[in-house]
């Protein structure tokens, strides 16, 4: 008999009973009770029948939350482009009172069809100089900017908020704007 073949049975005993020493203390660490996790804030009746109340203008509001078409008047000029918030192209100078869709609403408030936006600088992507009040655009949002002289126009779509839109139905609200 083979010297490493004598002693195979005593090493396979060691490493079994050496197996068992360690996996003892480790089964028993799953026992050990954890902190219970806070609970939810209970809805009230009220809290519910807002909800229900607040169902078919929500699904409205994220339906126009979908589209911005915005015809401007005022003073300047612009051009720009953007596929989605963080890769803008402008460049411009514009003040305006804008009629139409306001598109993306970003929280909960009543999207009016009118306001006032201006704008001035340069953005080209994270890359950006000037100010003004420029429109609050979706985070999916794809559009384009253009003014000459007194009239503009300010177009986009948004895929994440027609997504918000369709899984408002179930009562999920992906862009947290509903009330």
């Amino acid at each position: 008999m083979r010297p490493i073949a004598r002693y195979a049975h005593r090493f396979a005993g060691a490493f079994a009973l050496s197996a068992l020493l360690w996996a003892a203390p480790l089964a028993r660490a799953g026992k050990i009770p954890l902190e219970e996790p806070p609970a939810a804030p209970q809805s009230s009746a009220g809290d519910k029948a807002w909800k229900v109340l607040m169902y078919v203008p929500d699904r409205v509001f994220d339906l126009f939350d979908v589209v911005r078409f915005q015809v401007r008047v005022g003073p300047g000029w612009a051009l720009g482009a953007r596929i989605t918030r963080s890769a803008p192209i402008f460049v411009g100078d514009y003040k305006a009172t804008w009629l139409g869709l306001p598109g993306p609403r970003g929280r909960p408030k009543l999207p009016l069809p009118f306001g006032i936006a201006s704008q001035t600088g340069f953005e080209f992507g994270p890359a950006s100089s000037g100010g003004g009040e420029s429109p609050d655009y979706g985070r999916g949002e794809i559009g384009a900017v253009a003014h000459v002289y007194m009239l503009g126009f300010d177009v986009g779509f948004d895929a994440f908020e027609l997504a918000d839109f369709f899984a408002g139905f179930a009562g999920i609200d992906l862009a947290h704007d509903d009330y």
